[in-house]
């Protein structure tokens, strides 16, 4: 540390303080307290919870910490150093007292503490204004792993390590509590090993201080030197003796496999991160800026200091020019001495002087930083702990050399208080608001809880159930924690997310399983039964595990016994009795009218919908499985709709089913077919029109959300309407990074815009003097791609009552493929003489289609067949409609007819299929059930 507890420098209250800046200074302490204690309350998502309570309740129960793992089949009898014990007993006993909610709170407050020592680890000098703005960024990365985990109380022994060392230089005596610490430290988690690292650095500092073993200093080094001894002799009182004093230097080396890092987010480095998700990211960039102000800590009072010194001998008449090159000054070492002395002497709080100790943890934490994300914890707190020492010892200076040079000058002012205050109490309001989550894209609430549909416990619970496998591989490399809480260690799960007892090689064979289940290949079946046909889970709440489930829904021996928003469960069909009492049948569920009768928490119902839209298009993609999509996009509509009945402004309810319109009815199809311009066809067109309108909807909720946009964008880009697609496509590509694949899609997005905009750049003239002209423009504006130029020309062409059914016609399918049916309805419904009713009531149904009014659309479809019985176009639509309403016998009526009436043979396939997915289900009414 910086030779401030040495004589000459003081320390007490600067002159000119008052009770009342004293009380502002509390105050600030105490805001900025309050915003650490709000950063951490948010609902428990962290898997790693549940093994440790798990672990604590059997220490607690047997009294014996573990010596080999009883968790896993799959590293079953393995050593586990497990040093987190003393953290997860007093995480039995807390969650047998308090619950979630109760060790949150805990957490909150413990985290608060910690902060509290660092932050009071000052000189009395040291403005606490100055030393609080330079701790917010470090704050806002350090809130990032708030977690209830054994991280969290190594930051309480790190706060106190630090606050030690801050103040031994006065109070040597203080040494003696860091072996306490060490023993405390080694008995929670193997982060222990940074006391010694500290300890290491402080003494390096003192060594290389002017007089460091002068005879005056020798009482110090003995006191200090001793105390170290014995925090090194710390590190032995543990369970496991010397190897668990060595297991971190184990454990380094395990967690260094490249396995590891990328494959886990928290283990990947920093500049990994950076380069798969650019700098938009907001914790990135707060990350990057307490590295850049802990390094500008450094940097600015030290030119500062060396602006100051030249200034003051100037003042003061001494010379400042430099020697003239290669002249040595020569001292003797009594002047040496003298002036030394007198350099001590005349040390006053104007002095900035550089630390080897905070240089030293500066370096060391940044780099640790960079090497794992999973380290911002401990990074956040010891950089901004050295920043706000640098800035606090800096502006004292500058507040002390003014009073020197004019005494007349205040000694303090109200405004920088004023400013803190503000800051503190802005991000605070933006965290308590909810805001800072939405800027950070982190998906965390304000709450004490578990977070909501994110531990699968009752699927976790059917899983152990009665006549499920003793043994379970789940998808989701936290999920078998929750399991292992349940029933271990009678049951077991393959692997879990103690890398340090799974190891490289079980992790890479279960990475591996994974792989292959999802790309279907690779004997992976023959591996399940290798382990003995185990029940696995499968997570629902990450996008990228629907592929594992949409090939075991494929696969002739693995059937699905459990759905929920969170998970899914499959068991090898051996286990027939499972599955005759569970087995899932989507398609079942739908006609069922399951969503009907389900929840009405929004949450849930977006929730499964999405679900079901991963796993179906998972399913689309998988060569030979297509046919279990439209099943779980009619179950993923289903609960769309009952979220917007629910909810009717929930972006989820209109975002999901646009999403799943989008993918229905899929024809494949390397350039864009121009279906807006060709008549309408409700086999080919309704399909994209309700997906346009849906989106479009979702997009007035979220102007922001790139999703909506890209998808938007894509519908557009299918269709050929490039007018509408390049300002959606522009927009996408302004959006931040969120991940590696939206990057990659932002850079097409960039390119495919900047191709359309040089097509639209040169627009054609929409001047007309006479119809054929009026034909003409309307025909260029087409095929050019400018689907809502040409409506709005056509319908400024004719007075609505004037238009003929043939022009009429033609604008409102533009309008529906536009996504505005209520226009394309109007147009409909006005078109002059001439329009044949049938149609007109069919293509006013197709438009209460799009906007999901299924009881108008069926009145209007019912109007159509009265006027012509034989009519496809509102056969096959009612057939869709019943067909999605759940309906059916009344589906597969209608489909039949609809085949029938059917011109084509792309007719003919689309009506029977629909007959197809309803026969199953229509044993009523004297309907068979097989076609």
């Amino acid at each position: 540390m910086s030779p401030a507890s040495k004589a000459g420098r003081p320390e007490a209250t600067p002159p000119g303080a008052t009770a009342s800046a004293r009380v502002a200074d509390l105050g600030l302490i105490a805001a900025f307290l309050a915003l650490t204690f709000l950063l951490g309350v948010f609902p428990l998502k962290d898997t790693d919870f549940w093994w440790h309570l798990k672990a604590g309740d059997l220490i607690r129960q047997t009294g014996e910490v573990p010596k080999v793992d009883t968790f896993t089949y799959g590293a079953e009898g393995r050593p586990w150093v497990d040093l987190h014990w003393g953290f997860q007993v007093a995480l039995s006993w807390g969650y047998a007292l308090g619950g979630v909610v109760g060790l949150n709170l805990a957490k909150c407050s413990i985290t608060s503490l910690a902060v509290l020592l660092l932050i009071t680890s000052r000189r009395p000098n040291w403005p606490i204004w100055a030393m609080l703005l330079a701790w917010l960024p470090a704050l806002l990365v350090l809130s990032g792993r708030m977690y209830i985990r054994p991280e969290t109380i190594s930051l309480l022994y790190l706060s106190m390590v630090l606050a030690i060392l801050f103040r031994w230089d006065r109070r040597p005596w203080l040494a003696f509590a860091l072996p306490v610490v060490q023993v405390l430290w080694v008995n929670t988690q193997g982060l222990f090993l940074l006391e010694p690292i500290l300890i290491g650095f402080a003494l390096a500092d003192a060594a290389v201080r002017p007089g460091a073993f002068g005879p005056e200093r020798r009482g110090w080094w003995r006191t200090v030197l001793a105390a170290t001894f014995m925090t090194g002799l710390a590190c032995l009182f543990n369970p496991y003796g010397v190897v668990g004093a060595l297991y971190p230097i184990q454990l380094a080396q395990t967690m260094s496999n490249k396995i590891f890092s990328t494959t886990i987010g928290e283990l990947k480095p920093l500049l990994v991160f950076i380069e798969e998700v650019g700098l938009d990211s907001l914790p990135l960039q707060l990350h990057l800026i307490t590295i850049a102000l802990g390094g500008l800590s450094f940097l600015v009072p030290m030119i500062w200091s060396i602006w100051a010194g030249l200034a003051d001998r100037r003042t003061r008449g001494e010379p400042v020019a430099e020697l003239p090159k290669g002249k040595k000054r020569r001292e003797s070492s009594k002047a040496r001495k003298q002036a030394e002395a007198e350099a001590e002497r005349r040390e006053t709080l104007d002095s900035w002087r550089p630390s080897l100790f905070r240089a030293l943890l500066f370096v060391a934490f940044s780099l640790l930083s960079l090497a794992a994300t999973r380290n911002s914890h401990q990074f956040a707190a010891v950089v901004g702990t050295v920043t706000a020492w640098n800035f606090g010892e800096w502006t004292a200076a500058i507040r002390a050399r003014r009073l020197r040079l004019d005494p007349s000058s205040p000694a303090a002012r109200g405004w920088p208080r004023a400013v803190a205050f503000a800051a503190i109490a802005l991000v605070f309001a933006s965290v308590a608001s909810g805001r800072f989550y939405t800027w950070a894209g982190e998906g965390r609430t304000v709450g004490l809880g578990e977070e909501p549909l994110w531990f699968p416990r009752e699927a976790v619970k059917f899983a152990g159930g009665p006549g499920m496998p003793d043994r379970l591989v789940g998808f989701h490399n936290g999920h078998p924690a929750l399991y292992e809480y349940f029933w271990a260690p009678g049951k077991k799960a393959y692997t879990d997310a103690r890398l340090e007892v799974m190891g490289p090689e079980l992790y890479k064979q279960y990475t591996d399983l994974s792989t292959r289940i999802a790309n279907n290949t690779g004997g992976w079946a023959e591996e399940l039964d290798r382990m003995g046909r185990p029940a696995v889970l499968v997570d629902n709440v990450n996008e990228g595990n629907a592929s594992l489930s949409a090939t075991l829904l494929g696969s002739r021996h693995w059937r699905c016994v459990w759905f929920d928003p969170i998970a899914c469960v499959f068991v090898h069909d051996s286990a027939s009795k499972v599955i005759e009492a569970h087995g899932v049948d989507f398609a079942a569920r739908h006609f069922a009218r399951e969503a009907d009768a389900s929840t009405d928490d929004p949450a849930t119902l977006a929730a499964t919908a999405r679900a079901l839209r991963w796993i179906g298009t998972q399913c689309l993609a998988k060569a030979g499985n297509s046919g279990q999509a439209p099943a779980l996009f009619l179950l993923g509509l289903d609960y769309a709709r009952k979220l917007r009945a629910v909810a009717p402004k929930a972006l989820d309810g209109w975002k999901q089913a646009g999403l799943i319109e989008s993918l229905r009815d899929i024809i494949p199809s390397d350039e864009p077919i121009p279906r807006f311009r060709l008549p309408f066809d409700p086999v080919f067109d309704l399909s994209p029109a309700r997906a346009t309108y849906q989106l479009s909807r979702a997009l007035e909720i979220a102007p922001d959300d790139g999703y909506i946009q890209f998808f938007l964008a894509r519908m557009f880009q299918s269709r050929g309407m490039d007018e509408e697609a390049l300002p959606v496509l522009e927009r996408f590509a302004d959006q931040p990074n969120r991940n590696l694949s939206q990057q990659k899609e932002k850079a097409r997005a960039v390119d495919q815009a900047a191709r359309l905009k040089a097509k639209l750049e040169k627009a054609p003239s929409t001047k007309w003097a006479n119809l054929g002209e009026l034909d003409r423009v309307v025909a260029d504006l087409l095929n050019g791609g400018r689907a809502s130029t040409a409506a709005d020309v056509m319908e400024a062409a004719y007075r609505a009552e004037a238009r003929p059914w043939d022009w009429a016609d033609r604008l409102a399918t533009l309008r529906l493929h536009l996504g505005q049916p209520a226009r394309a309805r109007a147009i409909w419904l006005a078109a002059g003489a001439g329009a044949p009713e049938a149609t007109r009531a069919a293509r006013v149904a197709a438009t209460f289609v799009v906007e999901d009014d299924l009881e108008s659309a069926r009145k209007s479809y019912r109007q159509a067949l009265a006027a012509d019985p034989g009519l496809f176009e509102a056969r096959f639509g009612l057939a869709l409609l019943e067909q999605d309403a759940g309906h059916a016998p009344e589906a597969l009526a209608e489909a039949r007819l609809a085949e029938k009436a059917a011109a084509n043979d792309h007719s003919r396939a689309a009506a029977r299929q629909v007959a197809i997915t309803a026969a199953p289900y229509a044993k009523r009414a004297g309907i068979l059930g097989h076609d």
